[in-house]
């Protein structure tokens, strides 16, 4: 009678198959990053950082931060392609205490993230109920988006969007995947849509005050300005570079995602192949959106001349040094809406209360470029923007339930979350797991006061990105010379005058996101400092205890962190 030798990892096989080709690895990062941050970030950083110009903001980050971070994670990801993504690069390539905390911190940005995208998502078909109802003259529609954008229509639609898709991603990555990809094409016809209303419609700035008027009644775009320089302290100020900079911790937020399909590493067909296709060609197909929508967004809706004049706006301006181009009718909206709330806001347009449309989501400007004789175009734009929002909750869900499953194949946290399903292949506890915490996302902007908690939220989701990625950068900077051997088996082994493209691209990625490290951390509280101690120390606890067990149970520790997990 013969007995099985002990395994290193929690079993010989991970248990999940390879069903990911390089379409469905692509709509992973489109579906995880493409939502909250671009739709609803930008539009809010104006009124956040009146002296920023936000499209430099998307620019700067994606040229300088997204790619070289998409390169590196490619190249490691291709050398290692197995679940649990930068996890495996750090605690393989530099060290496993250093990796366990970073992907914890990730875990706890993403489980975040996709509870913030549930609530976020509201807003917009809040705006899409609202323009049917006025397209359709239904009372009935427009009392279910007033509720919706009520707090509590906020919290009641996002625990129902945590839990359904959670509950669909128990199917497995051959399903999941296949509603990802549906998702994905329905938001890139919602993408398509705002541009197209935007060049269209929008390519003038006094098209968009008549299109404003036509939509709420006979000068509400001027009442607006109007009133927000009445009110003494608008949203406006000249152009700043440190503001611009600040106000790209909503791009961070927006480009985080563009690394995620080597999570599912060890579920992709082609690893080398499909992420090239999904995390360079997405990255640069994304980041193309987030240049040109910003831009589109804000020639459209920056406040004519005229209606400066009109209003008095100009003489203000002149008297404060502030240029008048810089001057947006979306924060001077925004400024407005939090002052006087829903009901003075309807007063001052003369509309009813149910008539108007948040501040917070891109939409909101974007359904009123459109004329009323196409109304359907309208309603169009508003669902599909918000599926983009919610689309991002399976990819969010694949990548955090997938980190979990990593540390439990490891045997460095309950090697229960190791289980994979028989039927569907899917780490059922882990994704249990993940859905607590999208759950807790929800309850953590509620718990910060709604809307006004969103951006900060951001921020403290975005600094523990920022973390996660640069470390993995560092990793793939020294990974070359401390794992030489498995170095030299990659797919991908360019070099530049004998060194490794992933050593200098890694070097300069861990400096610049380290920079934005940085910037992110200061937008952060000292209630969110104390937040993000506990978890990181409870993070290192939790490793020193699993090292401590392992070791007493008579696991080869070291050997487990110079090993790379089997597929």
């Amino acid at each position: 009678m013969s007995s099985e030798a002990p395994t290193m990892f929690v079993r010989r096989a991970s248990g999940l198959v390879r069903t990911v080709g390089p379409f469905t690895a692509f709509m992973i990062c489109f579906t995880h990053t493409v939502g909250g941050g671009i739709h609803k970030l930008s539009v809010t950083a104006a009124y956040q950082y009146p002296a920023a110009f936000v499209p430099w903001s998307f620019l700067i980050v994606g040229l300088i931060a997204a790619i070289p971070t998409a390169l590196v994670y490619t190249i490691m990801g291709a050398m290692m392609p197995r679940t649990g993504g930068d996890y495996i690069f750090i605690t393989r390539g530099l060290s496993p205490a250093l990796g366990f905390i970073a992907s914890w911190g990730f875990w706890f940005t993403e489980v975040l993230s996709y509870g913030i995208i549930a609530w976020y998502s509201i807003d917009f078909f809040t705006g899409a109920v609202t323009a049917a109802g006025i397209a359709l003259r239904d009372e009935g529609l427009l009392s279910t988006a007033a509720w919706m954008n009520t707090m509590t229509g906020h919290i009641v639609l996002s625990l129902i969007f945590v839990i359904v898709f959670g509950a669909i991603a128990f199917l497995g990555m051959r399903i999941y995947g296949w509603i990802i990809n549906i998702l994905g094409t329905i938001a890139i016809l919602g993408c398509l849509s705002n541009l197209v209303i935007l060049s269209i419609w929008g390519s003038n700035p006094v098209n968009a005050v008549a299109a404003f008027n036509s939509m709420f009644g006979a000068n509400a775009y001027q009442k607006i300005v109007a009133k927000a320089f009445e009110l003494g302290s608008p949203p406006v100020q000249s152009f700043s570079w440190a503001a611009t900079i600040n106000a790209g911790v909503g791009a961070i937020w927006a480009y985080i995602g563009i690394v995620s399909a080597v999570f599912v590493g060890g579920e992709i067909k082609t690893p080398a192949t499909s992420l090239l296709v999904a995390q360079i060609f997405g990255t640069l197909v994304i980041m193309a959106y987030y240049i040109t929508l910003p831009f589109l967004f804000y020639t459209s809706w920056q406040v004519p001349q005229s209606v400066l004049q009109s209003t008095g706006a100009m003489s203000w301006l002149q008297s404060h040094g502030v240029p008048a181009d810089r001057v947006y009718f979306t924060a001077l909206y925004a400024y407005v809406y939090n002052k006087l709330g829903v009901k003075g806001l309807a007063d001052l347009m003369g509309i009813p209360p149910t008539h108007v449309m948040p501040w917070n989501a891109v939409t909101s400007f974007t359904i009123p470029l459109v004329p009323k004789g196409l109304a359907w175009l309208q309603i169009f734009n508003g669902f599909v923007v918000g599926i983009i929002l919610l689309k991002d909750i399976p990819a969010f869900f694949v990548v955090a339930s997938r980190m979990v499953f990593a540390w439990a194949f490891d045997r460095f946290f309950p090697e229960v979350f190791a289980a994979v399903n028989e039927t569907f292949h899917s780490p059922h506890w882990a994704i249990l797991l993940t859905m607590l915490g999208g759950l807790a996302g929800v309850l953590l902007i509620w718990a910060n006061g709604g809307e006004e908690g969103a951006w900060v939220a951001a921020a403290d989701t975005s600094n523990l990105y920022q973390f996660a990625v640069m470390t993995a950068s560092l990793a793939g900077a020294v990974l070359p010379y401390v794992k030489s051997d498995l170095y030299e088996k990659s797919p991908i082994r360019w070099e530049i005058g004998g060194v490794p493209v992933v050593s200098i691209i890694g070097a300069f990625s861990f400096a610049v996101n380290f920079f934005f490290f940085m910037v992110s951390s200061a937008e952060l509280g000292v209630d969110i400092w104390f937040q993000q101690s506990f978890w990181m120390g409870l993070g290192a606890f939790m490793f020193a205890g699993f090292l401590i067990y392992n070791q007493r149970r008579g696991i080869d520790v070291r050997t487990i962190y110079t090993e790379i997990p089997p597929a």
